[in-house]
């Protein structure tokens, strides 16, 4: 007959099950006090015009939630309610740091008919912002022309168009005869005015250098030639 080994089943202790129990409560508190701890730092950069307290205010995270209660998708939706914006890419780290890349939409000028605003992929927007420093567009313009307008200014200079005051609808003309339906009067900040046509438009990026050499004084300067030589300053009587 063979004889049988007993085994010991060792039980487990109250003493045991306590620290087990704790060690769980431990790394589950662990866990939900690291997804409920709120954002720390907000960065947001590639806005100009519009203010981070307006950015954070409607991405709806004014109030610094946990980095895992707002999704990507929520914040991105949420921004993309501001027309202006045109892209929003979300970066975060396990810093509690959340970076905001916005992307604006160019604001070109603002239409004084249609009480709009135009940007540089032909949407047109409310100013509900009452943006400063933006060109008024201040007479009606033929829709193929407008098109061309819109278009043409893509090619100039942000700088420069932010020193354009007003935008008057001007076609050339010789004995009421139409030469260039195109041409542009812009009215300027410094208090010049320019004569532009869409053909060469590009020929306003030259405006900050070529103002440099009038020594401050002002009048009409004409920039509607494809050609550098033919460009000329005519001081306001």
């Amino acid at each position: 007959m063979v004889a049988t080994k007993k085994v010991k089943v060792k039980k487990l202790s109250f003493k045991g099950f306590l620290i087990i129990l704790l060690t769980l409560f431990l790394v589950g508190y662990g866990c939900y006090y690291f997804f409920k701890m709120p954002i720390k730092n907000i960065y947001i950069t590639g806005n100009n015009l519009l203010s981070d307290n307006e950015i954070i205010k409607t991405a709806n995270i004014k109030n610094y939630p946990s980095m895992f209660e707002v999704s990507n998708d929520e914040i991105k939706n949420n921004l993309k309610k501001i027309p202006l914006i045109s892209e929003v890419k979300i970066k975060r780290n396990i810093f509690r740091k959340l970076t905001l890349n916005i992307t604006e939409g160019q604001i070109l000028f603002y239409n004084l008919n249609k009480n709009k605003l135009v940007l540089d992929d032909g949407r047109e927007i409310d100013d509900s912002q009452n943006y400063k420093g933006i060109p008024t567009l201040i007479n009606y313009v033929p829709d193929k022309i407008y098109k061309k307008l819109i278009k043409s200014l893509q090619k100039v200079d942000t700088n420069v168009i932010a020193l354009i005051s007003e935008i008057e609808y001007s076609p050339s003309k010789s004995n009421d005869e139409i030469i260039d339906d195109t041409r542009f009067i812009l009215r300027m900040n410094d208090s010049n005015t320019v004569y532009a046509n869409l053909l060469n438009i590009k020929n306003l990026n030259h405006y900050k250098e070529i103002y440099s050499t009038l020594n401050n004084e002002k009048g009409n300067l004409y920039l509607d030639s494809s050609n550098e030589e033919n460009f000329y300053f005519q001081k306001y009587e």
